[in-house]
């Protein structure tokens, strides 16, 4: 199998654009190289792929890898992530050699196609909120969950109903390795959006880009009975989402941040 390796240079107000293009041509997963006022990624695919025009404006440079080499390249890359004080995030490989410090709790994910690897600051903000918020017992919904690590961090923290949904094709089987890489169980996969999803929940997650988040929020909003966490909000955005969501009858109580993104905490 041969997989093809794009590197790509795009303004900071259109990553999520490009990087949601990609995702929509298959693109298997993403690894930020710089991030300022512009960034700069990684984009790996499986096979043979013709950019469209828009995208190869901001196309760096491209080249293929085989599978011994994809699988280097993500070792790479990819490295054990502390989170917080207790929060780690390890790539699958090093499962059984990464030496587990005293009383953390460890999440191993292979890196496929769904985001969130611990690598970008949206994921890590998130986390730091749900450890700090979902409480024993509560159910969760993760709208968006990609490698279902956010999922997999509520199951690890005792909530009782997990369920996991995503729109993307082929999620659902990331979300299963990753669990059973993590040695957690009973999270429920649901193909499609929070309306798909039956039920309420004591806290909801998002880390979804803003212009695919807005649309939901009302979604979002009708699945909460209390909090909801919601990251991937660049700082300059914080202002007119904020308010968006307030609208919607929540409050604001808690925010974080980390490099140029922003994470939410609301309760009602």
């Amino acid at each position: 199998m041969v997989y093809r390796e794009f590197t790509f240079k795009v303004p900071r107000e259109l990553y999520d654009f490009l990087t949601s293009s990609l995702f929509s041509l298959g693109c298997m997963g993403t690894y930020t190289l710089k991030e300022g006022k512009e960034v700069e990624f990684k984009a790996y695919f499986k096979g043979p792929l013709d950019l469209p025009k828009e995208l190869k404006l901001f196309l760096v440079d491209e080249g293929t890898l085989k599978e011994r080499n994809w699988n280097e390249a993500w070792k790479r890359y990819y490295k054990p992530v502390k989170v917080s004080s207790k929060l780690w995030v390890v790539p699958s490989w090093l499962k059984g050699s990464f030496p587990e410090p005293e009383g953390s709790l460890v999440i191993y994910i292979y890196p496929g196609r769904g985001f969130g690897t611990g690598t970008h600051e949206t994921t890590r903000l998130s986390m730091r909120l749900i450890e700090e918020f979902l409480r024993e017992g509560e159910s969760f919904l993760d709208v968006g969950t990609g490698s279902g690590i956010l999922s997999i961090l509520a199951r690890k923290l005792g909530a009782s109903r997990v369920v996991a949904c995503d729109v993307q094709e082929g999620v659902e089987e990331e979300v299963k390795r990753n669990a059973y890489l993590s040695e957690v169980d009973s999270i429920e996969f649901v193909k499609g959006s929070a309306r798909d999803v039956k039920g309420e929940f004591d806290l909801v997650v998002a880390n979804i880009e803003k212009h695919l988040l807005e649309p939901i929020l009302p979604d979002l909003a009708t699945k909460c009975k209390g909090k909801l966490i919601i990251s991937g909000i660049l700082k300059e955005q914080r202002k007119d989402f904020v308010k968006k969501v307030e609208k919607l009858g929540f409050n604001l109580r808690k925010e974080v941040e980390e490099g140029i993104w922003k994470g939410f905490l609301f309760t009602r």
